[in-house]
């Protein structure tokens, strides 16, 4: 399907990421493949938007401007999912001294929607709106295990690469295998996947058989894992999912009611 201008001016946001903070407009045309002409005036676009602000003093060097970050507050404290989750990741967290987070399965990466942080736990590698690779943690696993069939084939074949260079899968069978045994169980325990001196576990918050669950996590350091009963957090975990479900499909009910 053909992009408007209006995807395609878009696609310039694409070319931020923590690596890459700041574009030009030599590297809209290059990665974008547009001439300069076209790359100015998306640029300009961009900026009368507030979605880019030039950087003084450089000589056309752009950053992400001010309105995304109203839209970050505005999605922060307005997305039902998350108000409805809040309280129910607090209590978690008192509960078990771990950090908790609601995390959201992308196209490519997993996105944390939100994250309840136990005290002063350094967790760099999470957090709200930071990207993570899906072929490694215990929340992009068992995302894909809960998706349909051609769901999870179609994850295998995009990152088979990535998966058997991480020693998870080698092949599609396999992958298939493991996806449907994660999808049994209910729960997917990560031991220093993605950071090595974390682990997480993670369980499904279920909206649709159609579409990917959030993912509920327990995070804290691999030595904290090692002594605690790994069961009776998955099944704190399972019982607090289980709530959020139950309560955003009442809070459904009630506005399709007043509606």
């Amino acid at each position: 399907m053909a992009i408007s201008s209006f995807g395609k001016i878009l696609t310039v946001l694409d070319l931020f990421s923590l690596s890459r903070p700041i574009i030009n407009v030599d590297i809209i045309s290059e990665e974008l493949g547009l001439s300069k002409p076209t790359s100015y005036r998306y640029l300009k676009e961009l900026v009368s938007a507030e979605l880019l602000q030039r950087i003084s003093g450089t000589s056309g060097d752009y950053t992400l401007g001010s309105k995304i970050a109203v839209l970050d507050y505005i999605s922060r404290t307005t997305d039902p999912l998350v108000q409805i989750s809040i309280p129910f990741m607090r209590e978690i967290v008192e509960r078990t001294e771990f950090s908790c987070l609601l995390t959201h399965l992308n196209y490519d990466s997993c996105i944390d929607l939100h994250d309840e942080v136990y005290k002063n736990a350094s967790l760099l590698s999470y957090g709200r709106g930071c990207p993570r690779p899906v072929f490694v943690s215990s929340s992009a696993k068992i995302m894909i295990a809960h998706l349909p069939k051609q769901g999870v084939l179609d994850y295998y074949q995009r990152f088979s690469k990535q998966l058997a260079e991480v020693d998870f899968a080698q092949t599609e069978d396999d992958f298939l295998i493991k996806m449907k045994k994660i999808k049994k169980q209910g729960y997917y325990f990560s031991n220093g996947e993605l950071d090595p001196n974390i682990a997480g576990v993670s369980v499904p918050i279920k909206f649709s058989t159609k579409e990917a669950p959030l993912a509920l996590t327990l995070l804290a350091s691999k030595n904290r894992f090692e002594f605690v009963n790994l069961q009776k957090l998955i099944t704190i975990l399972q019982e607090n999912a289980a709530l959020i479900e139950k309560k955003v499909a009442s809070s459904i009910n009630i506005s399709e009611t007043l509606s």
